[in-house]
Order: structure tokens, then sequence, then C-alpha cells
């Protein structure tokens, strides 16, 4: 158990660590930094080295036990403040009365455990050695009770946005670090009801040591899945910037032989650094590109790439090759100077704000590989041919 509490308290650190910069950019990440930071320092409290000097160094037995039971009030009320933010962030102007909420649960411990909860000596395990008195129990009560209702309240606004996320990594995110705040439920519902049994006497001291650890493999499974369900967002933002910056590459070649015969529609504004920006531009270039060169086939080209791409094997229903090769036909024809061509037919793509940009980019790589296939170089052949014959 002593390992896994290391390995655990050293991923504590380093999520903490590597969440400093977005604390810094947005509140709601703040808020999910605060709740990692305030309980990494709690875990680190319960190192015997740090617990035993700050309570020898402020003269008073077992002080790190309160501080680190108000770090995890602090934390749990930084993940509730979290998930509100994006699950209910109307509701921000309450804030304040959540933390006075806290607040009220951190005084009302500090007073019970000043000046009610018995500390003869410096206890090695607060949790064992204080089971059966009573208001020892009732000092932990106050603390699990808080902690109860914070991670049950997470876990219904966790699971309630989790449904209304519309990214699958976004959403597999939200519901692990729900089924986290549910196993924190569980934690708090067994330390309270063994407490409270063993202040009835209902159990005795035999089981002290196999709950303590049991609830503390519930600790750790739960920080486990809030501390995995907070990364897979950031992996999934990260994945993205990878895969926007792969299919601008893969547009290139599209974008670069439409625009050398439609200079103007390409946007003059200074570098974009988002690659979701550049994509966005590009594809925006790419479709300005294929209006104008709309009046440039006119509805034979168009019927005969039709038949071109359902010889090929493509289907016209799901497939944009024919408008690869009536749009190759047209690049072509504008650049020898050939005059617009009327055309009866509909208006080509609706808008790119009427489209979902995933599928458009999808459209559009699929439209690029067909553009610059030998079945668009044979179509192009063809064309040229009954053009002047």
């Amino acid at each position: 158990m002593k390992h896994l509490e290391i390995a655990v308290l050293g991923m504590l650190w380093a999520v903490t660590a590597w969440r400093v910069p977005s604390a810094v950019r947005t509140v709601k990440q703040r808020a999910l930094w605060m709740a990692f930071a305030a309980l990494t320092l709690s875990m680190t409290l319960r190192l015997p080295g740090l617990m035993h000097a700050l309570d020898d160094r402020a003269g008073v037995n077992n002080l790190s036990t309160l501080v680190k039971h108000w770090l995890g009030v602090i934390a749990a009320g930084a993940v509730v403040d979290f998930v509100v933010a994006i699950a209910r962030p109307e509701t921000g102007r309450r804030l304040r009365a959540r933390h006075y909420v806290a607040l009220t649960a951190m005084t009302a411990m500090a007073v019970l455990f000043v000046f009610f909860v018995p500390r003869p000596h410096e206890m090695t395990d607060f949790f064992e050695e204080s089971a059966g008195n009573g208001w020892a129990t009732a000092y932990y009560l106050v603390f699990v009770t808080y902690l109860g209702i914070a991670m049950a309240t997470a876990t219904w606004l966790f699971w309630g946005s989790a449904r209304h996320a519309s990214a699958r990594w976004l959403r597999t995110g939200v519901r692990l670090m729900g089924i986290g705040t549910a196993v924190g439920v569980l934690y708090t519902l067994v330390r309270s009801g063994y407490m409270t049994s063993r202040v009835a006497g209902l159990t005795d001291s035999t089981g002290d040591i196999a709950v303590d650890n049991a609830t503390d493999a519930l600790k750790y499974v739960a920080i486990g899945f809030i501390l995995v369900g907070s990364s897979i967002p950031a992996f999934g933002v990260a994945w993205r910037t990878v895969q926007d910056g792969r299919h601008h590459r893969q547009l290139q070649p599209l974008w670069q032989d439409l625009t050398a015969v439609t200079p103007d529609i390409v946007l003059r504004t200074g570098l974009l650094r988002s690659p979701r920006l550049r994509l966005y531009r590009r594809v925006i270039e790419i479709r300005d590109a294929a209006l104008a060169l709309d009046a440039y086939a006119d509805d034979d080209v168009r019927e005969r790439a039709q038949r071109a791409a359902r010889q090929a094997g493509f289907d016209p229903a799901t497939s944009p090759a024919a408008e690869a090769l009536w749009m190759r036909a047209a690049r072509e024809g504008k650049a020898r100077g050939a005059l617009p061509a009327g055309s009866t037919q509909e208006p080509g793509p609706v808008g790119i704000d009427e489209l979902d940009f995933a599928t458009e980019v999808s459209r559009l790589m699929q439209l690029a590989r067909v553009y610059h296939s030998p079945v668009a170089d044979a179509f192009l052949t063809t064309t040229s041919k009954e053009t002047t014959a």
C-alpha cells in the first residue's frame, strides 16, 4: 500500500505542475488546478517525516491531521467549482455560497479538533487511534459529510454534463471523473459508517486496520479515475492539434492548384499560430476557389464527370469524385484563358457554417485524393480532346 501511495503522490505532483499554465489562463482550469494542488498537499502531509515536522514545529499534537483535512475540504470544493463551471456556468454567481458552506465545515472541524478532540500525544494514525471516541468521531463526521456531499454533487453534475459533451474524448474524460467522485462518495460512506459503529459499540478495534486499508484503496482508486479523466480532454486537444496540422499539410497541394488560378480568394492576413485556425482558413479558401471555378464547368462537363466517377467505382451519393473531376477540368480551362461557361446546375455545396467542420475536412480530403489521381488525369485528357475536336 505504501508503494501505491508514493506512486499516486508522484502523479499528483506531476499533474499539478503540468496544469499551472492552464490555471493561469482560465478561471475554470484554475479551479481544477486548485483541486489537484490541495489534494497533492494533503497527500504529502501523510508522509511521516513532514507530518511530525509540522506538529513538532507548531507544538500541537496532530495539527497536520487538521491541516490535511482542511486541504481535503478545499480540494472537494474546488472540484465542485470546476464541474459547475462546465455544467452549470449560469450558477457561477452562487459560488460564494458554496465557499461559505466549506468555510463553515472547516470552522466546525477546527473548534472540535482544538477544544474537544483528546490528543494527549502524537498519533501515528489518527483514524485508527481515534476510532471509538465520541468527539473525534464528531470531528471526522463533519469532514466526511462535507466531502460526501461535495463528491455526490460533483458526480451528478459530471454525468449530466457528459451527456451534452460533443467530443468523444471529452465525454469519456468527464465520465471517468464522475466515476472517481462516485468512488469518493463510497469512501465517505464506509469511513463514516465505521466510525459511527465504533462509537455505538457495534464493532471493535479488530477491524480498524482492515477498514483503514480498504478506504485508503478506495481513495487511491477515486484519485486515479479523476487524474485520468481530467487528463483525457487535454490529450484529446493535443491529438486534434496534431490531426489539424496533418490535414492542413495534406490539403496543401489542392489549395495551391486551385488558388493559382483564383488568387483573389486568398485571405491576406497575418500568420495564424493555431493549427485549427490555419486549417479552417484553408478549407474556406478551397471552397471559395471551387465556387469561383463553378462557372467554368458547363453541364456537359459535369455530366461526363458523373459518368467517369461511376465508371471508376465511386458512388456519386457518398463520394465527391465527380466534383473533383469537373473542378480539375474547370481549373485547367480557366488557366488556358477560357471564358466562363454558363451552367444550369444547382449551386455547389452549402456554406461552411451549415456543415460539421470535421465532416467537411473529411470530404475535402477525399476530393483532394481524386483530384490528383490517375482518374482525374485521364478525365482531363479526354475532356481536352473533346473540347478541341
